[in-house]
């Protein structure tokens, strides 16, 4: 009995033994951001009870120093041991030497002789994932500088993401394929709003009304319907309206709240649905593809857009731009296809740097909405093209003449003075992020529209406008969904 037990305290020994001999400081993880800051983390596990860093930025540790950094981390968060320095800014080509110190069950052990050489820059997303940010969604790409190691056929580019520059052309940065039975969180927000200036659109933007934004099969849906079928009001569009205190507009203004019983043309006779990527994704030059299939439904607007991230150049009437990749319109019995540029709400201005292409789509019977189509936007620094099916539906070069020089009748953009202290693309010169949704009528979208039901800029325009569709609601509404099958974000 004696020998077993001694056999068993030895084995117990040699047990612990080789299990603490065995444990490895995890290698560090070092993200560098743009324009400063870096962070060095470690994976938590049970055991750890402190992570220790040091270093000093392009020269060497001398043995154990203390370094230009020198920091105790006694509590792990959201999974990991981590340094941060929110100061030092670095730059391609910096090395970092360091060392690193963990105690785990209760014994010290080191990682000696790190070193680390900036290549590219990280997102600032994930610094944001490490606090009690909103969450950002972060695509994991091996991107290197061009001719550091294994990147053979690099080419650069001015892409940036989230306030990061990119080192390589042709990269996804951002992709959803709606495969996932519902609008995915880390990617979008939907909105909860008013419609307002400058356009006026006839909805209300709502983030949980039925049936006007579905997911299914890998695919989003998009549906106008009805106020009245939301609501069922005896008053159907003459009651007070308050979206609360997650409405996404300014609160306590008429983005937010409506008392459709004091208004002559009462509450908005649509609901629809529109979701973007402003909190969490937004870009500045790059390649945009879309697969989408548009709404054939009059008077109906499919958003398919980029919008500014910051109004650097003006907060009113598209004064800092709206890039549409593509929307459909009725002329003439036929859906035509649009695409371009906005740089002013008012025409003539407003359609000064929209295409448009006429006719009929493979057979004569067919239009855009018969099918899916690839719609797809090349933005860089100086210039912008948009694609149908890979064919050029429209092209704009800011080497031709800066954007800000642009007149119509002798008549220039009223903020050509600011634009002039960007780039010859400003405004487009700035990030921008996607928005994704769907308008019904409203006023300047259709203001050459001679047979829609509703006088432009009339105070009961909205009335007329729901007293001519209640008679074919039913039809109408079936033709009145946008489709999208993906969105995929590439460097340019």
């Amino acid at each position: 009995m004696a020998y077993a037990l001694r056999f068993l305290g030895i084995a117990t020994i040699c047990w612990y033994l080789t299990s603490v001999l065995a444990y490895e400081v995890p290698k560090a993880r070092i993200q560098v951001f743009y324009p400063k800051g870096f962070e060095v983390s470690i994976p938590d596990e049970p055991g750890i009870t402190l992570f220790a860093f040091h270093g000093k930025l392009n020269e060497e540790m001398e043995g154990l120093e203390a370094g230009t950094w020198a920091r105790d981390i006694v509590k792990a968060k959201n999974g990991r041991w981590t340094f941060r320095d929110r100061i030092a800014s670095l730059k391609p080509g910096d090395t970092l030497y360091y060392w690193t110190y963990v105690i785990y069950n209760g014994l010290g052990y080191r990682e000696d002789d790190g070193q680390f050489v900036v290549g590219e820059y990280s997102d600032l997303s994930e610094a944001a994932k490490a606090t009690s940010s909103p969450p950002v969604q972060v695509y994991e790409i091996d991107i290197r500088r061009p001719g550091s190691s294994g990147t053979t056929g690099c080419s650069s580019t001015d892409t940036i993401v989230n306030g990061v520059p990119r080192q390589c052309a042709g990269q996804l940065v951002f992709v959803d394929d709606f495969n996932d039975g519902q609008l995915n969180a880390e990617k979008w927000k939907l909105e909860r709003r008013f419609s307002g200036a400058p356009d006026y659109e006839f909805v209300i933007y709502m983030d949980d009304a039925a049936n006007t934004l579905n997911v299914n099969n890998g695919q989003v849906t998009l549906q106008p319907q009805p106020t009245r079928h939301q609501f069922r009001k005896k008053n159907e569009l003459q009651f007070k309206l308050d979206l609360g205190s997650s409405c996404t507009g300014a609160l306590s203004t008429m983005e937010c709240v409506r008392d459709g019983s004091r208004l002559r043309e009462g509450l908005a006779p649509f609901i629809t649905a529109q979701f973007s990527s402003k909190d969490y994704f937004s870009f500045k030059y790059g390649r945009v593809e879309i697969r989408a299939k548009m709404p054939r439904a009059d008077w109906v607007f499919p958003q398919l857009l980029l919008q500014p991230k910051v109004h650097e150049y003006g907060p009113e009437n598209y004064q800092s731009g709206q890039l549409r990749i593509a929307y459909a319109r009725k002329s003439d019995g036929k859906l035509d296809l649009y695409a371009g540029a906005l740089l002013n709400a008012i025409e003539p201005l407003r359609s000064l740097k929209l295409c448009h292409k006429t006719g009929e789509v493979g057979s004569p019977n067919a239009d855009w909405s018969d099918s899916f189509h690839t719609y797809t936007l090349n933005w860089t620094k100086h210039e912008l093209q948009w694609l149908v099916d890979g064919v050029e539906l429209c092209h704009l070069d800011s080497r031709n003449g800066a954007l800000s020089s642009l007149t119509s009748n002798g008549k220039r953009l009223p903020n050509a003075s600011e634009l002039e202290k960007g780039s010859g693309l400003a405004p487009f010169d700035q990030e921008f992020y996607l928005t994704f949704g769907l308008s019904v009528g409203g006023f300047n979208e259709f203001l050459y529209d001679a047979h829609k039901p509703w006088g432009e800029q009339q105070p009961i325009a909205m009335i007329d406008f729901w007293a001519h569709q209640k008679s074919k609601l039913d039809q109408w509404l079936e033709d009145a969904s946008l489709q999208i099958d993906y969105v995929k974000v590439y460097t340019s």
